[in-house]
Formats: structure tokens, C-alpha cells, sequence
């Protein structure tokens, strides 16, 4: 863009020293007007080619945090799915009737104090010892305790798309033990689609600070166990604030 504004200011000025040299003065009105008309125009140029990518951040940052809002409310019941079934899950439509049925336990943990056997069958020796004991006293609804005025029925669906987003699981090794992993990741220009293709570009080459490095949106690992997201604190403050 940049540069088709400078050569359209360099022929501009060439063509109005030839004028002024070799075009009969008759003509010159004509001509003032057609260059007048090409001043504006390079002038709008120069406009857009400032402000395209002022625009651009705005609906990027716009179209960011509606997808963040999709992403964390998988998170969310990815976390709540593991709590209660001990493992994360690939498949979104079990994930969604996971939420309208799953119960959190509510459960009491106390000591008390209980005799155990120290010595043997035969010569029994009794002594009392203090035991922790976890008691379930009651169940919560993981719908209302977490998703409650969430529409966690769309979850999966990509916002401005006709597409949902695809849910990986597996299950890896971290410290001598099986853990189960999983990840949601959308490509940026999926999020951009009929924006600039050149800001496009420069935007899948982020490398971080404010900015969400990389050239996708992403909740969630397969090579490590979490539920985070892959963007800064600025776009979980804008969607607090609003």
C-alpha cells in the first residue's frame, strides 16, 4: 500500500512538471482540475494506508476476546470434567451434557479417633490414633455452580463461523505417571477472515507482550497438563470489564 502511494506521488509530480513545460496554457485549467482530483485521491490513500492498521487492532482485539469467551468456557468444564471423572475429554457434545448432569460432591473432612491393633492377633496391643475421614454430606450441580447465565450450550461454536471448534485429548507421561492432556486452538486467520491479508500476516508472526504470540488462539496443552490459555492478562481484563 505504502508504496503504491509514494510511486502514485512520484508520477503526480512528474506529470505536473511535464504540464507546466511542454502543455499549452489553454489546457492548463483542465489539467489543475485532474491533478486536484489526483491530490485528493493520493491524499485518501495516504488516510486509509494510516488508519487500516488502527482498524485493523480494533476488530482484531473485538473478534479475539468473543473467541477467548468460547475457549474459557471449555476450560471450565474440561476443569470440572477432570475434577469429577478424573480425565479430560475430546469429545465436546459429551462435554456439554457433562455439564447439565454432573454433580460436584460436597464432602466434610474431620479426625477422629479410632483404636488400631499395634500388636498381633494373639497378643493384641490397642492404641488410638487420630485418622483423617472425608465424608460426602451433599451434591452441587456443576450447571449451576459454574455455568450458571453462561450459554455453555454454544460453546463450541466458532463466533462469526459456521464452524465449531475441534477438542484434542490424549493422555501422556509426566512424572512416572499417565496424565490426561488436552488443547483447543484456532488459527488466527480463521478469526480474521476478510481483513487485510498483509496485517494478517504480520499478525501471525506476534511474538508476545501485549499481543498473542504465534498464529493461533489456543486453550489447553498436549504436552503438558493445564487449562490455560495461550493470550495475555489484557484480554482477561477486557473481558472482565465488561
Amino acid at each position: 500500500m505504502i508504496l503504491f502511494i509514494l510511486l502514485g506521488i512520484v508520477v503526480t509530480v512528474a506529470l505536473a512538471i511535464l504540464i507546466v513545460k511542454y502543455l499549452p496554457i489553454k489546457f492548463t485549467p483542465v489539467i489543475s482540475v485532474l491533478l486536484l482530483a489526483a491530490a485528493g485521491y493520493l491524499t485518501y490513500l495516504i488516510y486509509a494506508g494510516i488508519m487500516e492498521p488502527i482498524h485493523f487492532n480494533k476488530e482484531k482485539k473485538v473478534r479475539y476476546v468473543e473467541v477467548i469467551k468460547q475457549l474459557k468456557l471449555i476450560a471450565d468444564a474440561q476443569d470440572a470434567h477432570n475434577t469429577i471423572i478424573g480425565k479430560f475429554t475430546g469429545d465436546g457434545d459429551a462435554l456439554i451434557k457433562f455439564i447439565d448432569t454432573a454433580q460436584f460432591a460436597i464432602t466434610d473432612t474431620h479426625t477422629e479417633i479410632v483404636k488400631e491393633n499395634r500388636g498381633t492377633t494373639w497378643s493384641p496391643l490397642m492404641v488410638e490414633v487420630e485418622k483423617k475421614v472425608t465424608d460426602t454430606i451433599g451434591y452441587e450441580s456443576v450447571r449451576e455452580k459454574i455455568f450458571k447465565g453462561r450459554d455453555y450450550h454454544n460453546m463450541l461454536n466458532i463466533p462469526n463461523s459456521n464452524e465449531k471448534f475441534r477438542i484434542e485429548s490424549a493422555v501422556i507421561l509426566r512424572a512416572n505417571k499417565m496424565a490426561s492432556v488436552f488443547q483447543v486452538q484456532i488459527d488466527k486467520a480463521d478469526i480474521l477472515k476478510g481483513m487485510s491479508p498483509s496485517l494478517i500476516k504480520q499478525e501471525k508472526l506476534s511474538l508476545g507482550g501485549d499481543e498473542i504470540p504465534g498464529g493461533y488462539i489456543s486453550i489447553g496443552s498436549l504436552n503438558e497438563v493445564t487449562t490455560a490459555g495461550n493470550w495475555p492478562p489484557l484480554f482477561d481484563s477486557m473481558i472482565s470489564n465488561e
